[in-house]
């Protein structure tokens, strides 16, 4: 108890807590706004199926393999439905609210949002869709829906956030629960390509990324968001109040998309 007390009341946590909030619910919001901003973007997913292990029958052969063992299967789907939002919070949590390395935290959030930016102009350019939508696979969902959109595969913004994380964690790899995250985050690559979501090459595009803005970024001393570095410690708390429970929604949104989308319609009368 004595711990949460502490860290509703330390300033340097709260913001940067809130940075992580801001960059994650700016990412939502490029989301919605993508079909505006990407509607010049070029598909270019034919020129993807012309590429080795691409094909119908290695995607389902994938699939396949990984169902018939039941362990491996359900072990991959609940890493890939730990999902972006899950794995961000997850060592996020550990880092700032845990350990409080404000360093580390602080290193973790501007390659978050140099991976943002970079792929965010990457999905305006150009796009391709994933496997399981171009092969019309059974069981998946193949709509846009509140925290993602078909046309952010490639690279793999899922998988630059798992290498990001292991990156950025590997100093704690000797501790067990720094170890722990960096091995869940290790199963990423191989449930979004073993279970249909990603091609190879969204994978292999989205670790490269991590690599480049980690080195890009060595040495380099971010700056928190002016705005909430501004703030008193009494409107922190209050936001972080606030963004805390639209992260919690977007948590349960990103756990049952198809879920929530059909209440939404079914509230609001839309067929």
């Amino acid at each position: 108890m004595l711990k949460v007390r502490e860290l509703v009341n330390d300033w340097e946590v709260l913001v940067r807590l809130n940075s992580f909030f801001l960059s994650y619910f700016g990412w939502l919001l490029f989301g919605l706004a993508y079909g505006f901003l990407g509607r010049y973007s070029v598909d270019l997913t034919d020129y993807l199926l012309k590429l080795p292990f691409t094909s119908r029958d290695f995607v389902v052969s994938l699939v396949g393999f990984t169902k018939s063992v039941p362990l491996i299967y359900w072990l991959l789907e609940a890493v890939y439905y730990l999902g972006f939002s899950g794995s961000i919070a997850l060592v996020v949590a550990y880092l700032l609210l845990y350990k409080r390395d404000l360093e580390t935290s602080d290193e973790l959030f501007i390659r978050y949002l140099l991976s943002y930016s970079v792929a965010g102009v990457i999905y305006i350019l150009f796009h391709v869709h994933a496997p399981h939508l171009v092969y019309n696979l059974p069981g998946y969902i193949s709509e846009n829906n509140y925290l993602t959109r078909q046309e952010f595969v490639l690279p793999s913004l899922h998988n630059t956030f798992a290498m990001v994380n292991i990156i950025t964690l590997w100093k704690y790899r000797k501790e067990k629960t720094g170890a722990t995250i960096i091995a869940i985050n290790s199963l990423i690559p191989f449930a979004t390509l073993l279970l249909g979501h990603h091609w190879i090459y969204d994978i292999v595009t989205g670790m490269l990324l991590a690599g480049i803005v980690s080195r890009l970024l060595v040495g380099y001393s971010p700056k928190l968001p002016a705005i909430l570095c501004r703030l008193e410690l009494s409107y922190l708390k209050r936001l972080t109040l606030v963004s805390f429970f639209i992260g919690v929604i977007a948590l349960f949104l990103a756990a049952a998309p198809q879920h929530w989308s059909q209440l939404v319609n079914n509230l609001f009368g839309t067929p």
